[in-house]
């Protein structure tokens, strides 16, 4: 079998670090004769001198190099999974960056024991109860001795990006206590606060997956999470990198996750996974591990056209030993919003609760401001002041408190999902302070106590100070109601983000992503609960083929063919989801298809009832002058006529919003953006993909932003082409 992996030259990686590095601080450095990766087998390794001069010095157990470690002779032989890291040396002194690449050869991954080499055997005290943490680090023999899990492992090793962290293992494990030398996993910050925000050097490698990754990159390294970091009730922790000038770079500039996301960050998390994984206290959570519940709601806030934290599966490496499966995720800060949304950190506050509510950046004030004014929102003036449509101060302009439509779409994953463990905390929210026209917006966090039954029913949830009391305020208001009504079809009709058809797309796109390395994580964690630490009651030997592999089937069969309409009849109960249909637009009397028409075509609206439209993008229907709803100002009363007689010749693109009413009962809002062209043809002028700028403004023919067009039909600057 030949390499698994090929990766870009050596030089590219030396490019990349150049980029990473302040220029100023780069000193020359040993260069390896092979990449960091993931091998089939062993191999000679050079190390290559910058400065004849120099001696150069290398250690392979993670820890930096000194006057004292080994010199290097010759080529040396890698046989198995290892770190290397060397630095060049003249009278005793260090006179050059370090040099550090991980090499991992996944048939020696298999061997891994349960007592490498100068690791300690116990970890840190228990925090709810007596005793210490026994220390795990094998990969399980009953699992890598079986030929077809083996190979299931070999391959899952190379299936995703590897994360290497690389530190002295006494930064990670030393036991005195102390905060500048305290191991971090030892003290993990839960019960006295040792431990709480240590951090330490690290250098860490994103290497290979279908990305082709290809970073190093030195940071700071601390602990991450709540009860994750609880050494009783999970042994294997998150971590999170931050980027500070006196570890590295002041901050990462690399497109972690595609060209398609920003590429600067401050903090990255490690997210393990707690809930629902086999390393959980509760037996009955142990046998529904998934890892993909978390991840799933913060792809659906993508697909609804939200802002969320995105996720990078990884297969993380500690030292060259294997730890886990881990999803590589943005932290929420004012650093993140500023890198997504523009403005200065000084500018957003980011609230969260998880023991008790805290703005993380900036301060209460507006939250608090926010909470006030729902408390009144039944009263439609204070609902105005929340959605910047009437000051708060008659000496005061208006601003958006509240972005209501993501509002509502988080509401929606989380009742879809049936959160359990939800908002009392694990929710984030954020807003910029110095633009007023953009309000609260919120991003499902630790999403992983749901799918855990199809009849879950978490409508009644309302704490105070969070998500759930602002949203239950606001349902007081016949406005936000009905356009609560409007999102709630919108996502759980077919089609939509929250349909069975959607849901199960993108549960089942996550599974394809880790449906190997799910291998490796049951042969490190899945024998932890039945050999290592029962808790209050023996576990089993978690498996995929057994466990994972049921609950996936229960959650094909079961909770995604049901939950839709379940949801839906819950929301019926409560009045928060419409009896009527909505109308239907009619192009020459057949169902809408296509988003382009021509002044030959006729647009109707198919539908039992009265119906009200606009062709300007404004809501066909108020509640603000009665409480049974009527015809806005600018909407059209639908004579049955050709729709197309009402816009005037306009050409480009419209927003024909429609809605139904039998008597007092109105139907959802719908709709429909759609190209108006004279039908003299596209134009003619072939255009180039290349050809196009940051500045171009790109829509393909349904009305959706295009940043990469490919070829075909596009409108761009306003104007129809043909990209060839």
């Amino acid at each position: 079998m030949n390499e698994i992996h090929a990766f870009r030259q050596q030089t590219i990686l030396v490019a990349c670090c150049l980029a990473i590095l302040p220029i100023a601080a780069l000193n020359a450095q040993p260069r390896f004769g092979r990449e960091h990766g993931v091998y089939s087998k062993g191999f000679p390794m050079k190390i290559n001198s910058s400065d004849a001069q120099a001696e150069v010095r290398y250690t392979t157990d993670g820890s930096e190099p000194t006057a004292s470690s080994t010199l290097y002779k010759s080529a040396l032989n890698i046989q198995t999974t290892v770190v290397l890291r060397a630095a060049e040396f003249k009278n005793g002194e260090r006179t050059s960056d370090i040099t550090t690449a991980t090499y991992i050869i996944p048939s020696e991954v298999l061997k891994q024991p349960n007592n490498p080499a100068g690791y300690p055997s116990t970890w840190g005290k228990y925090t709810t109860m007596n005793g210490t943490a026994v220390a795990d680090y094998e990969m399980d023999p009953e699992m890598t001795s079986d030929t077809k899990l083996a190979n299931n492992i070999v391959q899952g090793l190379s299936s995703l990006p590897i994360l290497s962290i690389v530190t002295d293992k006494e930064n990670l494990f030393n036991k005195t206590k102390d905060e500048k030398t305290g191991g971090i996993y030892i003290y993990t910050g839960t019960s006295d606060d040792n431990g709480r925000g240590w951090e330490r050097p690290a250098s860490v490698e994103l290497i290979g997956g279908s990305e082709q990754h290809n970073l190093t990159v030195d940071c700071a390294l601390k602990l991450h999470g709540g009860q994750g970091r609880v050494p009783e009730k999970n042994p294997k922790h998150s971590f999170r990198l931050t980027f500070k000038s006196e570890y590295g770079p002041s901050k990462l500039e690399y497109p972690v996750y595609g060209d398609h996301n920003v590429d600067e960050f401050n903090s990255l998390i490690a997210r393990t996974f707690y809930n629902y994984s086999w390393l959980h206290t509760d037996e009955s959570q142990r046998t529904r591990a998934q890892y993909t519940r978390d991840l799933w709601a913060r792809k659906t806030q993508i697909r609804m056209g939200n802002p969320t934290s995105d996720g990078l599966y990884v297969n993380l490496f500690l030292n060259g030993l294997y730890w886990g499966l881990y999803n590589l995720t943005e932290r929420i800060d004012d650093s993140y919003c500023k890198y997504h949304f523009g403005g200065k950190k000084a500018d957003y506050d980011v609230v969260k609760r998880e023991d008790y509510l805290e703005a993380a950046e900036g301060d209460l004030t507006c939250w608090n401001t926010l909470l006030s004014l729902s408390e009144r929102a039944s009263d439609n003036q204070y609902y105005e002041m929340i959605i910047g449509e009437r000051p708060i101060n008659s000496d005061s302009d208006p601003e958006v408190l509240l972005d209501v439509d993501n509002l509502i779409d988080y509401m929606l994953i989380n009742q879809y999902m049936g959160n359990l463990d939800w908002d009392h905390h694990n929710w984030i929210a954020f807003r910029n302070r110095e633009h007023h026209t953009q309000g609260f917006r919120f991003i499902c966090w630790d999403s992983e106590n749901t799918f855990s039954s199809e009849s879950n029913n978490v409508l009644s949830v309302n704490n105070r100070e969070c998500p759930t009391y602002i949203f239950n305020n606001l349902m007081k208001n016949r406005t936000f109601l009905h356009r609560y009504i409007d999102r709630a079809y919108k996502h759980l009709s077919p089609g939509g983000v929250l349909s069975e058809d959607k849901a199960v797309e993108l549960w089942d796109s996550l599974y394809n992503v880790i449906s190997l390395a799910i291998y490796d994580e049951a042969a490190r964690w899945g024998d932890y609960r039945r050999d290592v630490h029962p808790y209050t009651s023996k576990g089993q030997l978690y498996k995929v083929d057994t466990h994972y592999k049921t609950e996936r089937e229960r959650l094909l069969t079961s909770f995604f063919p049901k939950r839709t309409q379940y949801l839906i009849q819950l929301l019926r109960t409560r009045g928060w989801y419409s009896t009527i249909t909505p109308p239907t637009f009619l192009v020459n009397g057949e169902v809408a298809t296509s988003d382009t028409l021509t002044w030959d075509d006729e647009l109707k609206f198919g539908s039992n009832y009265a119906v009200y439209y606009t062709t300007d993008g404004t809501v066909p229907a108020t509640w603000v002058t009665s409480a049974n709803g009527a015809g806005s100002a600018t909407s059209i009363i639908y004579n049955r006529g050709n729709v197309m007689e009402n816009l005037n010749g306009h050409e480009g693109w419209v927003t024909i919003r429609a809605i139904a009413r039998n008597t007092s009962l109105w139907s959802p809002t719908v709709d429909r953006k759609f190209y108006i062209t004279s039908g003299t043809g596209i134009a003619s002028i072939p255009v180039s993909a290349d050809s196009l700028g940051k500045d171009d403004i790109i829509y393909d023919l349904s009305g959706r932003r295009v940043t990469r067009p490919t070829t075909g039909i596009y409108i761009v600057n306003g104007r129809k082409v043909v990209i060839r």
